[in-house]
């Protein structure tokens, strides 16, 4: 039996019914990666909540560059999107935008509030000013309009600053990434319920097909039998039964139950003995002890048959669907 079973465990992986075994499994897989983006989310939700601290305003505004191209051709590439961010906070254009500013609202405020960036067009510079209340972004904001247009009239490098477009300032998100860390989630959830199921497939010593059986305990296996009473798999073990036993009264034994000393008693008369092995239960190792068992009590197993098997997963390993359409 040892050989047996170093044979069994060493033998290649059954794509196909590994297919249809895990695919009984495809709900857990479905409700792991539905568990992992709730759980994602919620857990971005709940650090963010406590990592955001005080909510912010965010004013946003576009200004259109001019450039005295006429005397100065590489105005651009002083005034680029690497520079702007930091000339938007130089004193030249600070220092104005405070003179149309309350006396409450430092220079530092005004500095650690105002940010720029370019993105694609030099001549289309967007400024952001974030503070803790709308009101005061909205003053910032709408002080650099004129410490900007000013800004654009003294420089000779430049035309103007003109104001393009100003939005008025809204919640600030700090945190907008709901939506990925509901997606890491799933991933993450996904894949540890994939190779739990895997692993357990691994581990797993249930018999699903004939051979399952043959292979593990090296007996002829006689049939399947299905819990729809297939025809076509109680013909097969009609045919092999007759064959090997003809008119012989034939014994059967639940291949999870150890005997008791009187049924062994009783098996040990009978020439023809079958062990009928539930089908698909994680019941290999049970049934290996209750083959040892008979075995050291000499009663001769002459094969195995497995029973309850599910219909719909013997026609798909099978294809017994597929063929009798191919017949016709």
């Amino acid at each position: 039996m040892e050989l047996e079973n170093k044979k069994y465990m060493q033998q290649g992986i059954d794509l196909k019914r590994l297919v249809l075994v895990l695919g009984r499994k495809l709900w857990l897989l479905l409700a792991g990666i539905l568990l992992g983006a709730i759980l994602g989310g919620i857990t971005y939700e709940a650090v963010t909540s406590i990592t955001n601290g005080e909510p912010e305003f965010q004013a946003n505004a576009d200004y259109y560059i001019t450039f005295n191209f006429d005397e100065f051709n590489y105005g651009a590439d002083y005034y680029n999107a690497y520079t702007w961010d930091g000339i938007l906070r130089d004193d030249p254009i600070v220092d104005y935008a405070l003179t149309l500013l309350p006396a409450e609202i430092t220079k530092d405020m005004v500095k650690a509030a105002v940010s720029g960036e370019m993105l694609g067009d030099y001549r289309i510079l967007t400024v952001h000013v974030k503070a803790e209340t709308e009101e005061k972004a909205n003053l910032i904001a709408q002080a650099y309009q004129e410490s900007l247009w000013h800004f654009g009239q003294e420089i000779e490098l430049l035309e103007s600053v003109a104001l393009w477009s100003q939005e008025e300032a809204v919640p600030y998100e700090k945190n907008n990434k709901t939506a990925n860390a509901a997606f890491l989630g799933a991933c993450v959830m996904g894949l540890l319920v994939y190779f739990v199921i895997l692993f357990y497939y691994v581990l797993e010593d249930a018999c699903y097909v004939e051979k399952d059986a043959w292979s593990r305990f090296n007996l002829p296996v006689y049939g399947l039998l299905t819990k729809g009473n297939d025809e076509m798999q109680k013909q097969i073990m009609k045919d092999h039964m007759d064959f090997v036993f003809g008119t012989g009264e034939v014994e059967t034994w639940n291949g999870e139950m150890i005997p008791t000393a009187e049924d062994y008693e009783s098996l040990r008369k009978t020439d023809n003995l079958l062990v009928m092995i539930p089908w698909g239960r994680n019941n290999g190792r049970q049934v290996e002890r209750v083959l040892t068992c008979l075995s050291m009590q000499k009663c001769e197993v002459k094969g195995l048959v497995i029973t309850d098997a599910k219909d719909s997963f013997v026609k798909a390993y099978y294809a017994i669907e597929r063929r009798k359409r191919g017949k016709s």
